[in-house]
């Protein structure tokens, strides 16, 4: 009984330290499903959003259509600290701040 609960133990250890040692959940690419999307058309949509790491910095590029139907790119490099960074290549915005909330 005793070497059970040291094994269990054990084995918990390696899952909390894998847990730890994981990659940012934050981080990878998000794809619009369109199908099950509930954005009204004629309205601008992000198709592909990414979240990589850059340096101890964060670099978040958005790839989709304005309401024209027109393709949009814009980039935004910063971190997750809630202070404002520049966006590049959007016309509705001059800087962004996100949070980890």
């Amino acid at each position: 009984m005793h070497a059970r609960k040291t094994v269990i133990t054990v084995a918990m250890l390696f899952v909390g330290l894998t847990m730890c040692f994981a990659e940012n959940p934050h981080l990878g690419t998000w794809k619009l499903d369109e199908a099950k999307s509930k954005v009204r058309p004629g309205t601008q949509k992000n198709l592909t959003v990414s979240y990589e790491a850059v340096g101890d910095n964060i670099k978040a590029t958005l790839d989709g259509v304005d309401g024209q139907g027109k393709p949009t790119h814009n980039e935004w490099t910063g971190k997750f600290d809630g202070k404002d960074y520049p966006v590049a290549g959007d016309a509705t915005s001059d800087t962004r701040s996100y949070n980890k909330d």
